[in-house]
């Protein structure tokens, strides 16, 4: 299990990351304590085959950029918040069904993310709607891609970690220990907050350079995983 105390020791360690979460945990008290009281468990069980069931229950995302109130919309809460809440009140990764309807049915779920929707599409209609629900599709693959990566590295044994705050505030997308790994490749995002920090942190590009389509989601190739979870044990457990 990883708590936002957890997160916060490790990361909260530099005069970058600590001005950040300064001026986050003064702004939106109801984020702050869901995101503060939020514990990471059941996702640390979720299976590649599990990831994979999820993606094939996800529509296709459909074509056109949609309005512009759509492209701006910011809820308070990010979608990473409601995904992570979902998982671990279900226990389970669901698939896509099981997702809508427990952001409708759920309390905690429906205010961060159904009523907030809701709202948007009464100002924007039915055009809106649409792109509403491709905005959210979106981000609902996004975040299979970035399970898929954890229970695959996790699935070698590694002790991989996330949690909300680590991505929110500290822009961590996950970690073993204290090296710091970013799923969808390219720049680390948390590089300039942690370069100061002592014992310092590392970084590691999983050199992902292929992908796999399954479902509607594209994910990054098993092989060129399994390779990198190789590397990464070597380098946190060199012989």
């Amino acid at each position: 299990m990883t708590t936002a105390m957890d997160v916060r020791r490790l990361f909260n360690v530099t005069q970058e990351t600590r001005f950040h979460f300064n001026h986050w945990y003064g702004k939106r008290k109801h984020v702050v304590e869901h995101v503060m009281a939020h514990e990471s468990d059941a996702v640390y069980r979720v299976s590649v085959d599990e990831v994979e069931a999820a993606c094939r229950s996800a529509p296709g995302l459909a074509s056109g950029s949609g309005s512009a109130e759509v492209r701006g919309w910011r809820p308070d809460f990010a979608f990473t918040h409601v995904a992570h809440h979902v998982v671990e009140a279900l226990g389970r990764l669901p698939g896509w069904d099981e997702f809508k309807q427990f952001c409708e049915a759920d309390e905690k779920a429906r205010a961060m993310l159904w009523t907030p929707a809701r709202e948007v599409i009464a100002e924007v209609g039915a055009e809106g709607r649409a792109a509403l629900r491709n905005r959210v599709v979106s981000d609902f693959l996004g975040f299979l891609r970035d399970v898929w990566v954890l229970a695959v590295l996790r699935g070698h044994g590694l002790d991989v970690r996330v949690h909300p705050l680590a991505d929110t505030v500290f822009k961590v997308d996950a970690w073993v220990e204290r090296l710091i790994i970013n799923p969808r490749g390219g720049a680390q995002r948390s590089e300039d907050l942690l370069v100061h920090a002592m014992p310092p942190f590392f970084f590691a590009d999983l050199g992902v350079t292929e992908y796999t389509q399954v479902g509607a989601a594209v994910l990054p190739s098993r092989a060129q995983l399994d390779r990198a979870a190789r590397r990464l044990r070597d380098v946190l457990h060199p012989e």
